[in-house]
């Protein structure tokens, strides 16, 4: 049985800039269980692993332009465990906008009622957007975000050793101090009984070194933005050595891939050009200026793509692991700034436009390669790219060995956890 994994990364109506205003799509329609009962039963009946939903605070853009994420995940994940008993649920979560103890508390709910099939990702960042929803005058720098992180991932492990234990509770940092007796904390209901088998799974998907340092020593897998197979390989490979050195199995990669499929080349990008056609003027230059933190009007769109680490500079708020991903296609491929603009349409993770056979090429060269554990799906419109991926691409991966014939009979993030080597 292979272990390779794919799980749907429900972004909202989808990746594409007019996801939204896709044929047969409703503006509103993710703000209905209806939404997320139908995209559960998709993901788990077509065989894919789990769901991971992106989040940041607040919303993290202007819904007259595009509405997205506008429901929290946890609270989209009730319904998808609600609908679903064996499919893996990965929410988003902030440390910079969180309490370590009480985050904890939820996600040992999470847990239990899961059944074991619940996942943490955890993101630092504080979009500009929201700064207004937290008493923040700016967003804090990036080593000020993963010092907060890594101080909280010590405070949330301790609380879960503490409760599965049965013992005392005591953290004192430069940000969390917390005296508490086993009497304050839950140490005998059922989530923290359940917790002594499975804990929650814990990932992460930050591409600067503060990130990969913080995956290395808390994650059991990552979300990675890599779009060069060569680079992928070298991003795992350094990961893993990080890991151990620290003393810690390595963590599973899932780097992420925009996925439009057709049943031939020229199928796919005309839906590609249809969907993309649908966005707003100007949006997918916004956005991915917004993702590199550099003002759109800076671009010289002519400019190589090499052009982008220059314009980007120190930046403390754009992505780095975007950047170096985008950047790192651009240069392979010999593109310029307009045409990186155009192929990762406002995001930063590999792009796939093809049939599914092509898709196919591309995961066995990944897998077999060693440049991927899994990969985490974009879909260009969602629901109906993730029912077309897994009505015409999950047979085709099937039928050459890559996925499982059936999916494994046990929780999403017990598998996970004896993936990692």
């Amino acid at each position: 049985m292979t272990g390779f994994v794919l799980n749907a990364n429900i972004y909202d109506f989808g990746a594409d800039a007019g996801a939204w205003r896709a044929p047969g799509t409703g503006a509103l329609d993710n703000l209905g269980a209806a939404f997320w009962r139908d995209v559960a039963r998709t993901a788990e009946d077509g065989g894919l692993d789990g769901i991971f939903l992106a989040d940041m605070p607040g919303l993290s853009a202007n819904p007259a332009i595009r509405p997205n994420r506008m429901v929290e995940p946890l609270a989209a994940l009730g319904v998808v465990l609600a609908e679903t008993s064996r499919l893996g649920v990965i929410a988003t979560v902030s440390t910079s906008s969180n309490d370590p103890i009480e985050l904890a508390e939820r996600l040992l709910d999470y847990n239990l009622l899961s059944q074991g099939r619940f996942g943490w990702n955890v993101v630092t960042g504080v979009p500009q957007l929201s700064l207004r929803d937290f008493p923040l005058e700016k967003a804090p720098e990036r080593e000020d975000r993963y010092a907060r992180a890594s101080e909280f991932l010590d405070v949330y492990h301790a609380y879960l050793d503490a409760v599965r234990a049965g013992k005392d509770l005591h953290h004192a940092g430069p940000l969390f101090n917390y005296d508490l007796g086993r009497a304050a904390l839950r140490t005998g209901d059922t989530a923290a009984r359940f917790a002594r088998e499975i804990s929650p799974l814990i990932v992460q998907a930050g591409g600067s070194e503060q990130g990969r340092r913080l995956a290395a020593g808390s994650a059991d897998a990552v979300f990675s933005a890599e779009t060069v197979f060569e680079a992928a390989r070298r991003n795992r490979a350094e990961l893993h050595a990080m890991a151990r050195e620290l003393g810690r199995r390595p963590p599973v990669v899932l780097p992420g891939v925009h996925l439009v499929i057709g049943s031939t080349q020229a199928e796919a990008e005309a839906r590609f050009q249809l969907v993309h056609g649908l966005g707003p003027e100007g949006y997918v230059l916004r956005r991915f200026a917004s993702l590199l933190d550099i003002d759109a009007d800076r671009f010289d769109l002519s400019a190589p793509a090499a052009a982008l680490e220059q314009l980007a500079g120190s930046s403390e708020r754009g992505s780095v692991g975007f950047r170096k991903s985008i950047t790192a296609y651009g240069v392979a491929h010999g593109l310029t700034v307009q045409q990186l603009v155009r192929h990762f349409s406002g995001f930063g993770h590999q792009f796939f436009v093809g049939t599914p056979e092509q898709f196919a090429d591309v995961v066995a060269q990944w897998q077999r390669g060693g440049a991927a554990d899994g990969f985490n799906l974009l879909f260009d419109a969602n629901p109906l790219g993730l029912k077309e991926f897994v009505a015409h691409a999950i047979p085709v991966l099937r039928q050459r060995g890559l996925v499982a014939q059936e999916p494994a009979d046990i929780p999403f993030a017990q598998r996970i956890k004896e993936l990692q080597p």
